[in-house]
């Protein structure tokens, strides 16, 4: 910043003073107010005004008095607002026609009844006011009053016009001596800001760049530069720049010492500054300086020592666009920089010393810190990879520039894990870096390292398409380093750790290898540990899973076993189990029995508006084979994943018509379906649909428990089917052997009647020889044909549930005596004698017949099986009141594997002999018996005949 000249201040002050000179002259408002007094006598009016615009816009306006403000106000702002090309006269009448209203209401206002006007015009030309006169009478105005009227409006705008300047000189000069003012504190300001940017400094290099920041625009200058002497005191070199360039500052970089025609070396040496205040003055001073200074821009040059204890510390150098004078003052101000400049790096210079030797002091620690520092993120997490990044990010600073890990993975490819560097802008080129990541196939240091399982170190690199730079006098060629050690664990190489410095870092060493080393170690075996137990983790997650897969298919066992084989129970369980665990809505389809479409069976959604519109809109599109979601899993037999589909996407493929309202009404929807196969054969469908805003698509593992669940439903529907067609089998069978029994009653009954008949009169007759053993036989054979024609539809009452019970009191002893008796004769023909216990009466009510019935078959039963052996009939009360009958033959006996099986349906322990019946017998026994409430016993050993217990409650 370049403070104002005293040519400008001057200037200033003497504007200032005619501006005070301007104030002693009458006002404009004053001017004006003289002028509409005048106006109005020279035309005999009372009353006059001006109003105008000033240099804000601001309507402002000066009247006789008498006038309303806001209506000369409005009738001012009315007229400025008309166009007017030429100042001609306005000559308003309340009483002509055409008038515009709201002017006549600004004439009322005015209390005029002829209202006289002329725009006022300022020098330029433009208006910028309008006098006004009105008159309370209409009158008009001769040409030697509008003249006069027009040149007191001259005067007006002359007066306007002066004000408008006297306001804008005065404007101005108040804004020039602010900016005076305000340079001046500027420019007190950035020298104590260099002051303070001294104090903050706490580099050679920081000192530098304050020196020249700050000090620069406060002395005026258009550039300058700060120079050091080398460490090794044979040169200068180039600390900081302002305002020159790369090319410029080239030659001045790095200067040896010993220059005497040169002025900085003069003022270096002598330890006074050199001022240098035009090119002629470098000519005759310092003639080899011309040639630098003729291709510079700067015409002024002052040369500034730093020094501190009679020790020179370098140079200041400021740069001057403009030949010129350097005042007492103006040095006095750069030499109090120079030498605040050299305290400053003096004391930068002690303080790098001191930092130098703290920093080597602590790099052991640091070097121990740092593995300490890695060994607890190691061991505090398993993730290994944000643990084995936080390392890298751990390596740089402290010991490296940059770092980088690569990995092998599962298939042995090298895969790079991070990044890091200690400057967090250069992580801007971090994925670029990552596009060059080492390959197992490319050869290269990192997979040499990981080939061989030996580290490399190499010092001394230049980058690529860098120049190589020269070394200066006394130091070490530049150039950076890098040491790559491979990430061993449990004697297998894992992957590789890099390390770089650049050149402004010292270069790795041996130490630094052992400790990089050290360093892959622990974090090779942190990463093998993490690998196994993240797949022991793995595994055990898969294991959870497959548990819960598991749990899920063994409750929709446990259901399905529930629902038996009753069909419309299993379809129901199937499809409320499969929405709880695998969707929102479960929809099942069976293919018709003529093969060509499918016939939704069962539809479950949790929610009811939802089932609603998902069963209306799946029934309504039946599907052929080959159509649709379901059709196509049925005809491909594979099951059909859509993991995301929404509404858009679902009517422009065309194959999901059955899904458009649901998916119009619920958005995105994830949907699956597997076919129903049993044995070969796809018999039908089930699908499930979950919402994807509130849950995650489907996948695999979803498609492989539906997959499973579908087996499951598929086995379970077809038992269920196949029991359904066997129930209705068996009940077209016992429903034929009902018709069957009755028909064949009828005729039965009449040819017994007829044999019987028969067997009477051969009895009473003689005829031919054996004629009444035929007969008798005869009618045997029809009382078997009858008794199994009873049995039959018997079996068809109690299957059909038709067994009624007609109870009364009934005395169980007396009805054994008399079954017993009535039987007698057909167990003679057996050979099998009955010994009936029944001496006390056994009382109860139960159903006569059917008891009978009872008694009788376990009679035959006994007689049948006995061998022709005695059979022991006992009747007598039980226990707790029951009655108890006990039938006890010495037959051939029952094996103990067949004893419950007798008492089924068409089962007999023929023990291989042929015994002629159905297998009813027993069987018809069971069910009256416990239509009563009691229950039969049978205890049998083979050989040695077997005992039936049969007991009653009473009541």
């Amino acid at each position: 910043m370049q403070v104002p000249g005293s040519n400008f201040v001057a200037a200033v002050e003497r504007m200032s003073r005619a501006l005070e000179q301007l104030a002693l002259a009458p006002s404009a408002m004053a001017v004006l107010q003289e002028v509409v007094r005048c106006a109005a006598s020279s035309v005999g009016l009372e009353r006059a005004a001006i109003v105008w615009l000033d240099v804000d816009g601001r309507l402002l306006a000066q009247a006789t008095p008498g006038l309303c403000p806001e209506a000369l106000a409005t009738c001012g702002r009315r007229l400025l607002d008309t166009p007017t090309p030429e100042p001609v006269p306005w000559l308003f009448h309340q009483t002509e026609r055409g008038l515009a209203p709201g002017l006549s209401g600004v004439m009322d206002g005015l209390g005029a009844a002829s209202l006289l006007a002329l725009p006022v015009r300022a020098a330029g030309g433009g208006t910028v006011g309008v006098l006004l006169g009105p008159s309370p009478e209409p009158r008009g105005f001769s040409p030697e009053e509008m003249r006069r009227f027009t040149l007191y409006a001259q005067l007006a705008g002359l007066a306007i016009e002066r004000g408008r300047w006297v306001e804008s000189a005065r404007t101005s000069a108040l804004q020039a001596r602010a900016e005076a003012e305000q340079a001046e504190l500027l420019r007190l300001i950035s020298v104590q800001a260099v002051t303070e940017a001294f104090g903050r400094a706490l580099t050679r290099e920081d000192v530098g760049r304050a020196v020249l920041e700050l000090g620069v625009p406060a002395v005026g200058a258009l550039g300058g530069t700060v120079h050091q002497v080398s460490a090794n005191g044979g040169a200068v070199e180039l600390v900081a720049a302002v305002g020159a360039g790369e090319q410029a500052l080239a030659p001045v970089r790095s200067m040896p010492r010993e220059m005497p025609e040169m002025p900085g070396f003069d003022a270096a040496a002598r330890g006074m500054p050199v001022w240098l205040e035009s090119l002629e003055d470098a000519r005759a001073r310092y003639p080899a300086f011309v040639a630098y200074m003729s291709r510079q821009p700067c015409q002024a040059f002052a040369f500034l020592p730093l020094r501190v204890e009679q020790r020179s510390l370098g140079l200041l150098t400021f740069g001057f666009a403009q030949a010129r004078h350097f005042t007492e003052l103006e040095r006095t101000l750069m030499m109090g920089l120079a030498r605040q400049c050299a305290q400053a790096m003096e004391r930068a210079r002690l303080y790098e010393n001191e930092r130098a030797a703290r920093l080597q002091a602590e790099a052991a620690g640091q070097r121990l810190q740092l593995l300490a520092d890695a060994g607890v993120l190691l061991s505090g997490s398993l993730e290994w990879e944000s643990t084995v990044a936080s390392v890298a990010r751990l390596a740089v600073g402290g010991f490296s520039d940059w770092c980088a890990v690569d990995f092998l993975d599962d298939h042995g490819a090298l895969r790079r894990l991070t990044v890091q560097h200690v400057r967090p802008e250069r992580s801007l080129m971090h994925d670029k870096i990552e596009s060059y990541s080492p390959e197992r196939a490319r050869p290269s240091a990192i997979t040499e390292v990981v080939r061989t399982g030996r580290s490399q170190l190499v010092t001394g690199l230049v980058p690529p398409f860098t120049r190589e730079v020269e070394a200066r006098p006394g130091e070490q060629a530049v150039g950076g380093s890098f040491l790559i050690v491979p990430l061993v664990a449990r004697q297998r190489t894992l992957g590789a750790m890099s390390f770089v410095r650049g050149p402004e870092s010292p270069p790795f060493t041996d130490a630094d290898r052992s400790l990089a080393e050290d360093l892959a170690a622990r974090t090779g075996m942190a990463i093998d540990n993490a690998r196994l137990l993240r797949k022991a983790r793995s595994a055990e997650a898969e294991s959870r899973r497959n548990a819960a897969r598991l749990r899920s298919l063994v409750d929709v066992d446990k259901l399905l076993a529930e629902a038996g084989l009753d069909l419309p129970a299993v379809l129901d369980v199937i499809a409320r189990k499969v929405s709880e665990v695998m969707g929102d809505g479960c929809v099942l389809q069976l293919m018709a029995e003529d093969g060509a479409f499918l016939e939704p069976v069962t539809i479950h959604h949790p929610e009811p508006e939802a089932r609603w519109l998902l069963a209306g809109t799946v029934h309504a599109r039946r599907q052929k084979l080959g159509e649709g979601l379901h059709g196509g899993a049925v005809s491909n037999g594979r099951a059909v994943l859509l993991p995301d589909i929404d509404v858009e996407e679902a009517r422009a493929s065309g194959g999901l018509p059955e899904y458009l309202p649901y998916l119009d009404r619920y958005g995105p929807q994830s949907l699956l379906v597997v076919p129903l196969t049993v044995k070969g054969r796809v018999f039908g469908s089930l699908g499930v649909v979950r919402d994807v805003a509130g849950g995650r698509p489907f996948g695999e593992e979803d498609q492989m428990l539906l997959q499973s669940l579908g087996e499951r439903a598929a086995l379970a529907i077809e038992d269920a089917r196949l029991y359904g067609a066997a129930t209705e089998a068996v009940r077209l069978r016992d429903d034929f052997l009902s018709v069957a029994g009755h028909e064949l009653k009828t005729p039965l009954s009449a040819l017994r009647l007829q044999i019987q008949m028969l067997a009477r009169t051969a009895r009473e007759v003689a005829t031919t020889p054996g004629l009444a053993q035929r007969v008798e036989k005869a009618e045997r054979t029809s009382e078997r044909l009858g008794a199994l024609i009873d049995e039959l539809l018997d079996a068809g009452r109690i299957t059909a549930g038709r067994l009624k019970l007609e109870r009364e009191e009934v005395d169980l002893a007396a009805l054994t005596r008399d079954t017993a008796g009535r039987m007698s004769e057909a167990l003679a023909r057996t050979g099998s004698e009955v010994k009936l216990v029944a001496d006390v009466p056994v009382p109860g009510r139960w159903d006569r017949v059917r008891l009978e019935q009872v008694v009788g078959n376990l009679l035959s039963n006994a007689a049948k099986y006995g061998r022709g052996q005695p059979v022991e009939v006992l009747v007598e009360p039980g226990l707790d009141g029951r009655a108890r009958l006990v039938v006890k033959d010495n037959g051939i006996g029952i094996a103990p594997e067949d004893q419950a099986r007798i008492f089924e349906r068409f089962e007999r322990a023929a023990n291989g002999q042929q015994f002629n019946g159905l297998g009813l017998g027993l069987w018809i026994c069971r069910e009256i018996i416990e239509s009563h409430g009691g229950h039969i016993l049978v205890r049998s050993t083979p050989g040695e005949g077997s005992t039936f217990t049969v007991e009653l409650p009473r009541e």
